[in-house]
């Protein structure tokens, strides 16, 4: 699965990858995590966009569910109608910002 990552206001990382194979687009930037120590941080980069989406394929296989189905009902398409080489087939996850 590809995924590639948006800022707060859905816009994608310009470091972000972009190519025809993508799937789907998570949040990536103004997002908020913990490092070791518990304390919070801001983070940035598809590295963090990319754990979002698996955990909801993953949540959705778990439930004996078509994880593809799961996500694409979930999606907000972004960009040109339908799939495309920015968002893929949409924005998952669009609220797990960490706030």
């Amino acid at each position: 699965m590809a995924v590639t990552a948006v800022d707060g206001k859905r816009r994608a990382l310009i470091e972000a990858g972009r190519a025809l194979h993508l799937d789907y687009a998570a949040p990536g930037a103004d997002i908020y995590g913990r490092n070791a120590k518990g304390k919070r941080i801001r983070l940035r980069g598809t590295s963090f966009a990319t754990p979002l989406v698996a955990a909801r394929a993953a949540n959705a296989i778990e439930q004996g569910q078509n994880w593809r189905r799961v996500l694409d009902a979930e999606a907000i398409d972004l960009g040109r109608k339908g799939a495309d080489d920015t968002y893929g087939r949409g924005l998952v996850c669009a609220t797990c910002t960490g706030r």
